[in-house]
């Protein structure tokens, strides 16, 4: 497609180069399969007592090899005993001789080479501070190996290396980190190193990575950020790396859509300050460059629509965790009022890997990752009872044991006999049309559901190639991901390569940049929601326990294949083999995600830095549906074309110098102009000419063409300084002026300052000895959001077919931007030398001109208007604690716990309005935003009931019909979440447990709702002989009322109680507690990598989502709902199971 033409262009030349580097690696597969044909001849060898020179040379003519060695070798006072091998691999043998008499082998052109092996040396030291005391637990760095170890009680340490020369670092909370470069190592000897650290109390060297890319030293910092590294990312791996985050970051709320493998997450930080649900998400920021997190839908909704919404995931997703370094999370406005109106929702500031000094030449990576995903929980099924409704017996079809109890009808509900070993007329695949001739056994099949599901597997193969000097440096790396997913035939490829460059030209001027590609392909993604053509719509209403999964093969009627489904049951939803086979979901999409800067030093004191970044994604679709279908009788097919593309570009003049002794100014001043293009075009064929051709040239009529287009552009100024006193107070003021073409012109010009100071309490105050550290942080700020494009004046919204179409929302020529005001106060206090830590954040933000879609008389042609009103409070409080309970040489204990609360308040809404609708399940349940009450408050009816708080019933022994009233029945955000981590290192060998969960909050389940009124779950199984005296009241003709007693059928109950339209009975509580992540992990000691000649080399077990321990009757309270491309929390519609990952790591390094 045209959008894509250039960048297929760069692709080939890509392709050029992989081809080459295919070249070389067969040539290096070739040498290595040489080289394994030599040793892998087998030998027989037995002697009582030979020196080793006599052995070698019996190999060599036992075997024809030949072998290379120098007389200093010594194999001549070498002996062995009791030598006996019989039909072994010569590589075995070799191994088994010579490595114990530290002699090495290697085979070169057919040639085995004998040569002595290095012994190793050792580097022994002591760690103190400036009085001699020694540092406990100090953590030092081998930085040409990448690994660090830890000293004694006594503050020594002994690290065992092979012959080389290395640098230490030594690092220790409060205390500024030391670093000693060229110790050399000698073969078996040892050299000493010692340490002596200067104390800082509360000095925080730490190096945080803040808006516009600037780093930071964290004691600076007068707003909360906290940061995790690579390992919180890659350590057990979700298909999306944000997916990751949970439980790791104070405040921090990654909600799914249990939608499918692509794992889309809306990421928010600080509750919900926007009506806008989007406008909520925090802005994803990789290596300077803003990244879209959009999921354009298909432009359905999830329940009952013409087709289903799909989860094609998004740009963040196609980020590779492998190439990720670190993530800085910036969660309230003063940390991110740099960025603008794009971050009101806070940021997560994402920095990938690049090139490391190497004094050994190039360093290579390979990293290769197997996971299999299982379903971790279902919801509680019953076994006791098959389909029908009617328990008196079963018939599929009409028998002698009376009229069809199974199809039509009947089919899909489980109200039929009890399982008893009782025999019925039941589906017999092995006559035509399944019709049974004879009665069998009336028994339950415990895989009538998961049978239709399969183990997925998730392979991930990485490269990366990294090495450099002091003036430039680059890493490369390329991952191959495959996914097959739970659900057959469903899945996705994608191939990442990574490149990272910098260059010191002179003295004065550095180049960098940085490049992301991913390349992600599907031949199937499934279908979500509460649909026909949805597979969970089938596994609620389309089977049964007594019903087999194979029962549905094959899925075309005999002699009508490609034309007519076979629908041995329920002829509502479609069969399931032949969503999965035949209704496919395609993508192909490009994605490049890059910057380049320059950096200049003007003078000692100024530089200058200018930056441009490219986000842009090319993304390819089509959906098929066959002939036959409920929606489409004809079949379908569409395609659909999306190019996303957004540039930035910045320039930033730094000016430091320090103007006394105590104090010290930078000042900044940059600007930045945005430009987002969006296009999206579809073409639809509807009804095909022709069974099972996919193509737009069968469509039976006219192809109907879509086409949408959206421009929006930000420029923007800004300023900020900062004034160090001592090092002990800092102060920040910013600000910043965006023009954004969204908003009218009056309008678009918004400015927003912040300021924000912290203190270093310890160094200004007299504080007892216990504590280490202490910082106060306090911060104000203010920061807009804009809208999207095409607000303020009239516009045509699309083209379908030949016409025009209007907005349904009358536009606003005076919109104003979203504004909102933060103050933030925050407490970092260490204890016993930075052991123990607290860190205490309290903030309240205010949002005002929300942007609101009001209601207006139809008559006016528009269904809404837009208006600037409302005022949404959002307080909370987040702790993050840390502890190292045990810390010696060998054995490590770090603790982490992060907690945080929030609350968002209606204040106002517009002039006349005490409600607003966020979201509406077709009036089921609604999200509403209420004066007075929270931001996520979910309304919906329930029970008529008597003052007394009893439910009334209607004299036939059913409750009454429900209460008109919406009522508030929960809320869609939880009260209170948290996470608590453990990390436990004993020498080689590490140990980490993640837990994580959330008190509160609500969900509206419609899996509940449907498994309940159709007899599915344990819920339905009292009264199922006896009947149900419902508990409750009946309403007398006088008013008064008396308990009911009228017994009716369970199935008659149930399907009353859980109506979809009865939010009392399917809301549910949302807490849940997660055995979130477990990692165990051996990485081999230097020594030994060394002998494998490797600079590191590790192997780990993990598993992710292993148990989930929740009330909820669904699959998992953590999902939400894909609603065409906006994920909303609060309501699932028949989500996907949730799944437990269990993979194994191998990294080594060369």
């Amino acid at each position: 497609m045209k959008s894509q033409q250039a960048l297929l262009h760069h692709i080939m030349r890509i392709t050029f180069v992989l081809a080459f580097a295919l070249v070389a690696a067969t040539q290096l597969l070739c040498a290595a399969n040489s080289f394994g044909q030599v040793l892998d001849k087998r030998i027989d060898l037995s002697y009582r007592r030979a020196d080793a020179y006599t052995v070698i040379k019996d190999i060599q003519q036992k075997t024809g090899v030949d072998f290379a060695f120098t007389d200093n070798l010594g194999l001549d006072n070498i002996t062995f005993t009791d030598v006996h091998y019989k039909n072994r691999r010569l590589e075995e043998v070799l191994k088994a001789l010579l490595n114990t008499n530290w002699i090495a082998f290697r085979e070169q052109s057919g040639t085995v080479i004998l040569y002595k092996m290095q012994a190793p040396g050792r580097i022994t030291g002591r760690i103190t501070d400036t009085q001699g005391t020694p540092l406990s637990g100090a953590s030092i760095k081998v930085r040409e190996i990448n690994r660090s170890y830890s000293a004694d009680d006594d503050g020594h340490y002994s690290i065992s290396l092979p012959p080389g020369t290395y640098t230490l670092e030594v690092t220790y909370i409060a205390f500024r980190s030391q670093q000693k470069g060229g110790i050399a190592v000698e073969e078996g000897k040892g050299v000493r190193a010692d340490f002596t650290l200067d104390e800082e109390q509360g000095a925080l060297s730490e190096v945080v990575v803040t808006a516009l890319g600037i780093k930071r030293e964290e004691k600076s910092l007068g707003y909360a950020a906290q940061t995790v590294t690579e390992e919180a990312v890659t350590e057990a791996k979700s298909n999306n790396w944000v997916n990751a985050l949970s439980g790791k970051v104070a405040g921090l709320t990654v909600q799914g859509a249990g939608a499918g493998p692509m794992g889309s997450s809306r990421i928010t930080l600080r509750g919900e300050s926007s009506l806008n649900l989007d406008n909520n998400q925090a802005l994803v920021v990789i290596d300077g460059v803003p990244v879209s997190n959009r999921i354009t839908g298909t432009g359905f909704n999830s329940h009952l629509s013409q087709d289903s919404p799909i989860d094609f995931g998004s740009n963040v997703n196609d980020l590779n965790p492998d190439d990720i370094e670190n993530i800085t999370v910036l969660k309230g406005p003063a940390a991110t009022a740099l960025y603008g109106s794009r971050a009101a929702g806070g940021a997560l500031i994402v920095t990938t890997k690049s090139a490391s000094r190497k004094q050994n030449g190039i360093g290579i990576t390979f990293n290769s990752n197997t996971s299999i995903e299982q379903i971790n929980r279902w919801p509680d099924y019953q076994f006791e009872y098959g389909e029908g409704r009617t328990d008196e017996y079963y018939s599929y079809g009409a028998t002698e044991d009376g009229p069809n109890t199974s199809m039509n009808v009947a089919a899909g509900r489980a109200w039929g006999p009890r399982f008893e070993g009782q025999q019925y007329y039941q589906y017999d695949p092995l006559n035509p049309g399944g019709i049974p001739t004879t009665r069998t056994p009336w028994v339950a099949y415990d895989d009538y559901i998961s049978g239709f599901f399969q183990t997925g597997i998730t392979t991930t193969n990485g490269l990366a190639i990294a090495g450099g000097n002091e003036d430039s440096g680059a890493r490369l790396s390329v991952t191959h991901l495959t996914n097959k997913w739970i659900l057959p035939n469903t899945g996705f490829n994608r191939i990442n390569a990574s490149l990272s460059v910098q260059q010191k030209v002179s003295e004065r001027l550095r180049l960098s940049g940085k490049f992301n590609y991913a390349i992600k392909k599907s031949d199937n993604l499934p279908a979500a929601g509460y649909n026909n053509q949805t597979m969970m719509y089938f596994l609620i209403i389309g089977t049964t326990p007594n019903v087999r999964p194979e029962w549905f093969m094959p899925y075309w009627e005999a002699g009508r294949e490609g034309v007519e489904q076979y629908k041995p049951f329920n002829a509502g939803p479609e069969n399931p083999y032949a969503i999965m086979y035949e209704m496919l979901n395609k993508m192909n999409k490009h994605n490049i995600i890059g910057n380049v800067s320059a950096t200049y030093k003007v003078t000692d004191n100024m530089d200058v830095m200018l930056r441009s970044g490219l986000d842009f994604a090319a993304e390819d679709r089509s959906q098929q549906r066959p002939f036959s279908m409920t929606k489409y009788p004809r079949g379908m097919y569409r395609e659909q074309g999306i190019t996303n593309y957004e540039s930035n570009t910045d320039v930033l003049l730094s000016y430091r110098r320090q103007v006394s002794n105590a104090l010290q100014l930078s000042l900044s001043a940059g600007g930045n102009y945005m430009f987002q293009s969006y296009k999206f075009y579809g073409m639809y064929a509807d009804q095909l000419a022709q069974p099972g051709i996919y193509q737009l040239s069968n469509s039976l009529d006219p192809v109907v063409s879509e086409a949408d287009q959206q421009r929006k552009a930000i420029a923007s100024l800004y300023a900020f300084g900062q004034l160090s006193y001592q090092d002990k107070v800092f102060v920040d003021l910013t600000g910043r002026n965006d023009w954004s073409s969204t908003l009218p012109v009056a309008q678009r010009s918004f400015f927003y300052p912040s300021v924000n100071t912290s203190f270093v309490l310890n160094e200004l105050l007299a504080l007892p000895r216990a504590i280490s550290f202490a910082k106060l942080r306090l911060s104000w700020a203010q920061v807009g959001n804009d809208t999207r494009p095409y607000q303020t004046a009239r516009y045509y919204d699309q083209i379908y077919g030949n016409s025009l179409t209007n907005s349904s929302i009358l536009y606003n020529p005076n919109l104003k931007p979203e504004i909102t005001t933060s103050y933030e106060a925050g407490l970092d206090i260490r204890f016993l030398r930075g052991r123990i830590g607290a860190d205490i954040t309290a903030y309240t933000n205010d949002s005002r001109n929300q942007i609101l879609a009001t209601p207006v008389d139809p008559v006016s042609g528009y269904s809404s208007a837009l208006i600037n009103a409302g005022l949404i409070n959002s307080k909370g409080i987040e702790v993050v604690l840390n502890g190292q309970p045990v810390m010696s040489q060998a054995f490590k204990w770090d603790l982490a716990l992060n907690w945080s609360l929030n609350r968002s308040y209606v204040k106002e809404l517009a002039e006349g309005i005490t409600n607003q609708i966020i979201y509406s399940h077709s009036n089921n349940v609604n999200i509403e935003a209420r004066v007075g009450g929270r931001m996520g408050d979910l309304y919906g009816r329930g029970f008529q009931r008597s003052p007394e708080g009893e439910i009334i019933y209607n004299i036939s022994g059913l409750p009454e019909s429900l209460d008109p009233e919406m009522k508030k029945w929960g809320n869609a955000f939880a009260d209170w979440k948290a996470g608590l981590s453990n990390r436990f290192s004993y020498k080689s060998y590490g140990l980490s447990v993640l837990l994580d969960g959330q008190k509160g909050g609500s969900i509206y389940s419609q899996t509940n709702h449907k498994n309940n009124t159709l007899g599915k779950t344990k819920v339905t199984l009292p009264g199922r002989d006896e009947g149900i005296v419902g508990q409750g009241v009946v309403r007398q003709s006088d008013g008064s009322f008396v308990p009911n007693t009228t017994r009716v059928p369970a199935g008659t109950y149930y399907d009353n109680y859980y109506q979809i339209s009865n939010a009392e009975t399917n809301v549910f509580d949302a807490s849940f507690l997660k055995i979130r992540e477990v990692r165990l992990s051996y990485t081999l000691p230097p020594a030994l990598s060394a002998k494998l000649r490797l600079t590191n080399a590790s192997i780990a077990l993990w598993g992710r989502d292993l148990f989930n321990f929740t009330s909820f009757p669904g699959f998992d309270p953590e999902g939400g709902n894909l609603n065409d491309g906006t994920l909303t929390p609060g309501v699932e519609l028949t989500q996907f199971p949730s799944t437990r990952s269990l993979g194994m790591n191998i990294t080594l390094g060369f």
